[in-house]
């Protein structure tokens, strides 16, 4: 189990001191699944590195990566035929451009990224494996929350005490998400690369009325974790808590204008929208409007 916390990331370093207490009482977690499907140049150096719920094999050229200075982001790809029968088009592009979004924030920390001319380093990524939420044990929860809530309003039982509390989800039908990335200089030679494998858990990951809720939090945790990687070369599972600044709050959380302009390629956060649409179990896809037209 994953017991450290990635530094300054707002929201998601809360949900993570959560988890150490909490699922240390109750192991509800979905089973992250590492995958080799060959899409990177190359798995040769990629070593473990685990985590609580998370599982990934990293590799990178810290000397290689000390020189560069542009960056170029390809769009993480989702496959129609990874993501199953059920999902839409946008569905999948919503889950794949969160985990761009988050990636392009972390990366803007260090380097100055470019969506045209020549870069230092490129970027891309591939969801292999998607194993979606499911929806009707997702909503029990949401149910009993806003049971819970209502019931403190007119004072029935404990909930008078305690107003509204978060409701652990059931343990089952849980989402996970594989992703395989990996970061190429301008001669195609592998610089940098993850597997990374995330599984959501009962009392952490929202819960929402989408067959996309987990994989679409958990596609945000890998671009934060792949960026934070290349920007600092530090393995994001090791690194300790400390408070997020309002500059990442501002974009992250609040949604507003991007540290880097090319960033806004793929859209803003959904904001406080996206806040008070998770309280009522909305679909991501809902109050995320995704990549900018046209991109």
């Amino acid at each position: 189990m994953r017991t450290t916390i990635k530094a300054g990331l707002g929201a998601r370093a809360a949900r993570r001191v959560a988890a150490v207490t909490t699922l240390a009482l109750l192991a509800g977690c979905a089973t992250p699944v590492l995958t080799q499907t060959g899409l990177l140049t190359s798995y040769a150096h990629l070593t473990p590195s685990e985590a609580t719920a998370t599982k990934s094999r990293i590799f990178i050229d810290k000397a290689a990566m000390a020189r560069v200075r542009t960056v170029r982001i390809i769009p993480t790809t989702f496959p129609a035929a990874v993501a199953g029968p059920t999902l839409t088009d946008k569905e999948r592009h919503v889950v794949a451009n969160a985990a761009d979004r988050a990636l392009c924030y972390e990366l803007s920390l260090r380097y100055d990224v470019v969506s045209s001319g020549p870069a230092d380093l490129t970027v891309r990524a591939n969801v292999t494996r998607a194993g979606l939420t499911n929806v009707p044990a997702s909503g029990a929860a949401i149910g009993a929350s806003a049971a819970i809530t209502i019931a403190a309003q007119v004072g029935v039982g404990f909930a008078d005490t305690i107003g509204k509390v978060p409701v652990p989800r059931l343990p089952i039908g849980l989402g996970d998400l594989t992703i395989e990335a990996e970061a190429l200089d301008a001669r195609r030679q592998q610089r940098a690369a993850m597997v990374w494998a995330g599984g959501a858990n009962s009392f952490t990951n929202q819960a929402r009325f989408s067959q996309i809720a987990d994989i679409y939090d958990l596609a945000g945790d890998f671009g934060q974790d792949f960026g934070s990687y290349l920007a600092t070369g530090e393995d994001p599972f090791e690194s300790e808590l400390t408070i997020p600044t309002y500059e990442r709050i501002r974009v992250t959380m609040l949604g507003e204008m991007p540290r880097d302009p090319d960033c806004q390629a793929f859209g803003r956060a959904p904001g406080v929208d996206g806040i008070v649409g998770d309280s009522f179990g909305l679909p991501p896809d809902w109050t995320d409007k995704g990549a900018t037209a046209g991109r």
